[in-house]
């Protein structure tokens, strides 16, 4: 019995760890422009611009980013994530696992992200990809973020595998300043104003991961293709949302191809309050997620 009570003891006391680790997570929301000319850049990462829309809740974190990089050099299998890409983190200690590509290039992606214990985020990305000649490809990333300048600037160490090699880079970003808003019942969600009328309030504005928001969300069907080839994992959809709460737009910007049309054509059905800004209708731009399993 005093043995049942000590595992218990110190069961209790690793999960009140863990949750004090999630729940001090830094918050990283917000637009961030890379500065080249502090960044310690390899040769090899060819970047002339960069910048990241993050977007932040209790349960995960968004990376939008898009990348410019320097002529030349377009024909390397190995330089993946030009232009514009969004990865999703799950903050909840949970690693998660999706379908990527198609094809010959078809692959597996993994991803897992962790708070240190002084308070700076630890993201692991990981893509196996089938080669042309039978074999796999390997991709490893290892991310550490940290918050600088009272959160002005972002610090990202980054450490990558290839199998051209390893390289290590670190990349400084100053965040933007946007006017930034908050939904109202999630504070970790941010919404910046991207134009404006001539009183001065924004017409429209960006609201992140809006699965939460909606006031009615229906699931997509999981296309009969898809699943004979056991397509699976998440699917981002960029939607926007008029002064009324309908969708006008909804637009795959990842995802497993099978999967595409069957959430752009479950996004354009789903429903969201007017949004007031000042007591002002505004429309506004986000990412519906939806995750297929198979």
């Amino acid at each position: 019995m005093k043995k049942i009570t000590v595992l218990t003891a110190m069961f209790c006391l690793c999960l009140q760890a863990v949750v004090a680790v999630f729940a001090a997570t830094p918050n990283f929301a917000g637009n961030w422009e890379l500065d080249v000319s502090k960044s310690k850049l390899p040769d090899a990462m060819q970047i002339e611009s960069m910048t990241l829309t993050v977007v932040q809740t209790e349960k995960e974190l968004s990376i939008q980013s898009a990348t410019k990089r320097a002529r030349g050099g377009m024909g390397n299998p190995m330089r993946r994530g030009d232009g514009n890409q969004t990865v999703i983190y799950s903050l909840e200690g949970k690693e998660t696992n999706a379908e990527i590509g198609n094809g010959a290039m078809a692959g597996k992606e993994t991803r897992r992200a962790s708070v240190t214990s002084d308070g700076k985020l630890s993201l692991t990305l990981m893509r196996s990809f089938n080669s042309e000649n039978g074999g796999t490809i390997t991709l490893k990333t290892n991310e550490t973020w940290e918050l600088m300048d009272e959160g002005k600037t972002l610090k990202v160490i980054r450490y990558m595998e290839t199998p051209r090699g390893a390289t290590n880079a670190e990349l400084y970003f100053t965040k933007k300043s946007s006017g930034g808003l908050t939904i109202e019942g999630d504070s970790n969600t941010t919404m910046s104003p991207t134009a404006t009328n001539t009183g001065g309030t924004p017409k429209k504005i960006s609201g992140g991961v809006l699965n939460g928001k909606a006031s009615s969300l229906p699931a997509p069907e999981y296309p009969a293709a898809a699943r004979a080839v056991k397509a699976s994992g998440a699917v981002n959809i960029q939607v926007t949302i008029n002064e009324q709460g309908d969708i006008v737009s909804a637009t795959a910007v990842s995802g497993h191809p099978l999967l595409r049309q069957a959430a752009e054509e479950a996004a354009r059905k789903a429903k969201f309050a007017p949004t007031l800004l000042q007591g002002v209708p505004v429309s506004v731009t986000g990412v519906l997620v939806y995750n297929f399993v198979p």
